[in-house]
């Protein structure tokens, strides 16, 4: 089913489309919910489940301009900030400078590395990177959204998800060198 029909499906009252429609996207809401609650899982269940309600309500406003799952993405973005705020009653600044978080990883030695490990640090430096920094960077490469499908949903300008991208792999070698030496930097971005 192609999302013009499940849309249609789903405005007409069919639970199990809707049904569908939750179970295709809830990968990308909790993505996108765990990099803003810094991966509290009741936090970003509470999130995802209110933005299943906002698509739900609000399905009928879908006007096709964009992909479905931007259209879900955006929503998913807009909920968790504003869920975050509400929480931290502080509002999220993104043109904030990045810091540089320590981490207590030793160093790992090219042998000993299995993919299973390359994933967990992986997983693990990213998630040391700020919030706003996580959000692009898991959108452009692990839910493979295009710079512009990234401005839809965050409504950042299309310069600023550039900048944040570019600032973001840097980070991100920096901290994969820093924390677990050349191996793995060569690993990753020379083992194709």
């Amino acid at each position: 089913m192609n999302d013009i029909e499940l849309i249609n499906q789903v405005k007409k009252g069919n639970h199990e489309a809707y049904r569908f429609l939750v179970s295709q996207h809830e990968r990308l809401v909790f993505s996108i919910a765990q990099k803003m609650t810094s991966h509290h899982q009741m936090d970003t269940e509470d999130i995802a489940q209110e933005v299943f309600i906002k698509v739900y309500k609000n399905i009928k406003s879908y006007r096709k301009e964009s992909k479905l799952s931007t259209w879900i993405a955006s929503i998913a973005w807009k909920t968790s900030i504003d869920y975050v705020r509400k929480k931290t009653r502080n509002k999220i600044d993104l043109s904030e400078e990045p810091e540089i978080f320590e981490s207590d990883f030793s160093n790992l030695t090219y042998k000993s590395i299995r993919e299973n490990e390359i994933k967990s640090i992986v997983a693990e430096t990213i998630a040391r990177l700020p919030g706003h920094y996580q959000t692009v960077l898991s959108l452009y490469y692990l839910e493979e959204f295009s710079n512009k499908e990234i401005q839809e949903i965050t409504r950042m300008p299309l310069g600023t998800i550039k900048s944040y991208l570019s600032r973001a792999r840097n980070i991100f070698k920096t901290e994969l060198e820093k924390h677990h030496g050349n191996n793995v930097i060569e690993l990753l971005y020379n083992d194709k």
